[in-house]
């Protein structure tokens, strides 16, 4: 039989259970809401706690501790908050030092600071700042953008643009902008001169600045100074310039004037030395021919050669001592054997020394083999000068004496000593003086003056020095200390001054180019001394060149300067003519200067002899040449 439970009764079941278990569980949740109810009470304050002291640390208030309550997870999150807030207010306190030493290092330098951002607006910057820019730090803060009002100016005069202001161009460009010299007018109207550094600014993980920091100092006195000085040295300049160009004028017309005075010189020379070379020449012709002079004549022409020679030698003095002043005088340093060159001064000054009783001493030769370096003709006149005066200011029996020592430290000497009155201390400070005579202007001995200083500057040029020892009443003793010439070098041969040699019997044609009909006679006297010898003549240069190749002489003599074309011209075209190659020109001028007597050994002349004549050496040197000359053509 089926047996079930009714549908009420079993629903009615259902529901008391159902009644049974929520009355249960609520009971139970009631009891454990009413078991729980004061821990959540201490939970939710605690974390409300945390929320309170979150928000006063996001304010900017950092020293916040809050009690900690228990042991549970609450307790420990407001430990970690309190450990967080300790810490947080620590690197505040140490963030807010660094700033405040940063901030007075800032404001303790001279240089401006200012920090802006990419706008150009000032965020910051120190008191040196606005001081230099005249403006107030409160105005530079506010300001939407620093930017120089006029625009910047340049050194060169021009602006700079606003995107060449270096703060805009750290911006534009990411690189540091250094030494920028900018000049910034001041609300005063004085201009600043600033010396500017901009550094871009850039975030970490940016690509573009966002600010910049720009120091600048004031160089104002600098430029100002810098200015000062350009234009001082730009009035330097012009004034160096002016006086430049004054110099140079001045040196052109010391050069003209200079030139105007070697020609005037060159030209007395050349007059002084033409009637000379009538006066003396015709009085050595007359003695070379004197066997039927009447009685006295030979005495007389003796006097007026003498009186020539004299005059001669003051003309040379002169012009040698203007030569060396006006720095136109040269040397030609070559190894000389001094003892040889001494010896023979000796035996030229032999006839002058008998004539005042004075005894000639010669040492020269021991030491023989020594050599200087110096110009030998200078040489030779140097110690004829010092010979001369020891010989003729001497006392009568006296002595002079010569000597050549070779020292051992590079040098040679040449030694004149006298017996002469010799000096005093006043004496010696003048005796260089051109034209002092030293108190002998009455005295029996004639002379200028100038003799020893030319004598002094001669040795000079040659790189020697001239020395004096003297003891007044007692003599003098003159040395000369040249150069040593240097070891292995080998002077060379003195002029030969031997007897003229003998010309070969055959009839020899000798022709003369010369203007001036009182030389033509004096030569034609003095080659006529020569038998198988004739003259021929021409006067000027065309018409001697044209009798040349008529001629075809076996010598040439010619005078420098002649009516149309001078002498070295038709020296030229005589050695460009094959013809005339061999043939022996001599150059017989009264143009004497040292620059004149080269010349014409670069113009291919034999040999260049002076006026006035020197009838005996020229006779040696006529004699040589041409004996020289070949057979017949």
């Amino acid at each position: 039989m089926q047996q079930g439970i009714p549908t009420e009764r079993h629903l009615a079941g259902e529901r008391r259970l159902l009644l049974q278990t929520i009355g249960i569980g609520g009971a139970g949740l009631a009891a454990s809401v009413l078991l729980l109810l004061p821990f959540t009470g201490v939970l939710t304050r605690g974390l409300r706690d945390l929320s309170v002291a979150a928000k006063k640390l996001s304010t900017g208030q950092h020293d916040i501790a809050l009690p900690v309550r228990g042991a549970d997870e609450v307790a420990r999150l407001t430990a970690a908050f309190n450990d967080m807030s300790r810490m947080l207010s620590e690197r505040m306190a140490a963030l807010r030092e660094s700033e405040a030493r940063q901030r007075t290092l800032v404001e303790a330098i001279a240089e401006g600071v200012i920090f802006g951002d990419e706008t150009g607006k000032v965020l910051a910057c120190n008191e040196a700042a606005a001081r230099i820019l005249g403006v107030a730090r409160e105005a530079l803060l506010a300001a939407p953008a620093w930017q120089p009002r006029p625009s910047a100016a340049r050194r060169d005069g021009g602006e700079f643009t606003p995107d060449e202001h270096p703060w805009r161009a750290a911006l534009r460009t990411g690189q540091a902008q250094r030494d920028v010299v900018m000049g910034v007018r001041r609300p005063d109207g004085a201009l600043a001169w600033l010396s500017v550094n901009s550094v871009p600014l850039v975030r970490p993980g940016d690509d573009r600045p966002h600010a910049t920091v720009t120091s600048f100092s004031d160089i104002t006195a600098r430029i100002e100074t810098e200015s000062w000085l350009q234009r001082m040295n730009a009035e330097l300049e012009e004034r160096v310039a002016a006086r430049t160009r004054e110099l140079v004028a001045a040196l052109e017309a010391a050069e003209g004037a200079s030139r105007a005075k070697s020609e005037f010189l060159s030209r007395m020379s050349h007059e002084l030395r033409t009637p000379l070379n009538a006066i003396l020449g015709f009085a050595q012709v007359l003695q070379l021919k004197g066997n039927d002079l009447p009685p006295g004549a030979r005495d007389q022409l003796r006097a007026i050669e003498s009186a020539g020679w004299h005059l001669l030698e003051l003309i040379n003095e002169v012009l040698d001592l203007s030569r060396i002043e006006s720095g136109a005088m040269t040397v030609n340093r070559e190894p000389v054997d001094v003892a040889q060159l001494v010896t023979e001064c000796a035996r030229m000054a032999d006839p002058l020394a008998r004539k005042h009783r004075v005894q000639l001493v010669d040492r020269a030769a021991e030491a023989r083999g020594a050599h200087a370096l110096a110009d030998r003709t200078r040489l030779k006149q140097v110690v004829t000068n010092l010979l001369s005066n020891a010989i003729k200011y001497n006392r009568a029996g006296g002595s002079a004496t010569l000597t050549v020592r070779r020292r051992t430290d590079g040098w040679v000497e040449i030694a004149v000593a006298d017996t002469g009155r010799g000096f005093t201390e006043t004496q010696l400070g003048r005796m260089f003086e051109p034209f002092n005579r030293l108190g002998a202007e009455d005295g029996p001995v004639d002379g200028t003056g100038i003799g020893l200083v030319i004598t002094k500057r001669l040795v000079e040029l040659m790189g020697g020095a001239l020395r004096i020892d003297t003891r007044a009443g007692l003599g003098s003793e003159f040395t000369v200390r040249l150069p040593a010439a240097p070891h292995g070098t080998e002077p060379a041969p003195a002029p030969d001054v031997a007897a003229p040699v003998p010309l070969s019997e055959r009839l020899r044609t000798v022709l003369y180019i010369e203007d001036n009909p009182s030389n033509v006679d004096l030569l034609a006297s003095v080659v006529g001394l020569r038998p198988g010898v004739r003259l021929v003549t021409a006067s000027d240069g065309a018409s001697g060149l044209d009798r040349a190749r008529r001629e075809r002489p076996d010598l040439v003599i010619v005078d420098i300067a002649l009516p149309d074309i001078d002498g070295f011209e038709v020296c030229r075209r005589l050695r460009s003519d094959t013809q005339f190659a061999s043939v022996p020109i001599i150059a017989l001028s009264a143009n004497a200067m040292t620059a004149d007597v080269e010349r014409g050994r670069r113009a291919g002349f034999d040999t260049y002899l002076t006026k006035p004549l020197d009838v005996p050496a020229f006779l040696a040197e006529f004699d040589r040449l041409l004996d020289g000359v070949g057979a017949p053509r």
